[in-house]
């Protein structure tokens, strides 16, 4: 009798942490990648069954004929699967599929599995020689390019106001090529940026000043910082740049 008891309390401690976690995460309107490398945060559950993140074979997946690859890095690297229970999974070896939106990772007892896209709510790929680095934050966000529910957006930064990227890795077939006797089929890329803030994604026409001041509410600060930090708002770094300095404009009010 006391062993049921005491499996009951555990089954009921199980079932509030993860309302719980599931009722933080819906409190939370901004991805956090600060300290996405440092393993499990308080209150989230560690998953060491692999078959819990929905892991299913990885069939069909070849790709010998198709130049370019349909990964974000063809490497395997090490990562950190957070589901959208607040649960998360170590994978010593990870990939991000942009061609079928799929995290691919290998177990040694069944090869190369894929993980149930639906159940993930970031994934955090680290740099192999130093664990404690981060190479990449991917977010599961709508893709509003396609109208799926899933797609997987890089964050670049931490605040209010967050650049994200969606990459689709899409496949063009080539002419009839006599020579070689076939249709020359490649991946080619699509990038779409945008701003992540207060649980939305706003698309970006480009990477330039018109596009991300526009979205961006005024702030007489900004004009004067953009003028003497010299930032030309044309890459990656510079919107950056702009985003961390505004949102910690806004952290002050």
């Amino acid at each position: 009798m006391k062993k049921r008891l005491g499996k009951l309390q555990f089954l009921l401690l199980a079932v509030v942490v993860l309302i719980s976690t599931r009722q933080l995460r819906a409190q939370t309107l901004t991805i956090d990648i600060n300290e996405a490398s440092k393993g499990p945060n308080p209150g989230m559950i560690m998953i060491t069954n692999s078959s819990a993140i929905g892991d299913k074979k990885a069939k069909g997946l070849t790709y010998e004929d198709v130049e370019g690859t349909p990964f974000w890095d063809e490497h395997w690297n090490s990562a950190i699967l957070y589901f959208k229970s607040g649960a998360i999974y170590k994978l010593p070896k990870a990939k991000l599929n942009l061609y079928t939106t799929e995290v691919h990772y290998e177990n040694e007892k069944d090869g190369e599995l894929v993980a149930e896209t639906s159940l993930i709510d970031k994934i955090v790929f680290l740099n192999s020689k130093e664990a404690s680095k981060i190479l990449a934050v991917f977010a599961v966000l709508p893709d509003y390019i396609d109208n799926k529910p899933a797609g997987f957006f890089r964050v670049f930064n931490n605040g209010a106001y967050q650049l994200i990227l969606l990459q689709k890795n899409l496949v063009k077939v080539s002419p009839f090529d006599p020579l070689t006797g076939k249709n020359q089929t490649s991946f080619f890329t699509k990038s779409y940026y945008g701003i992540y803030t207060n649980g939305k994604t706003i698309p970006l026409k480009s990477l330039d000043r018109n596009s991300i001041l526009s979205v961006l509410p005024f702030n007489a600060n900004v004009e004067p910082w953009i003028k003497n930090s010299k930032n030309k708002l044309k890459s990656e770094e510079d919107i950056i740049a702009l985003l961390n300095y505004y949102n910690s404009l806004e952290t002050v009010k």
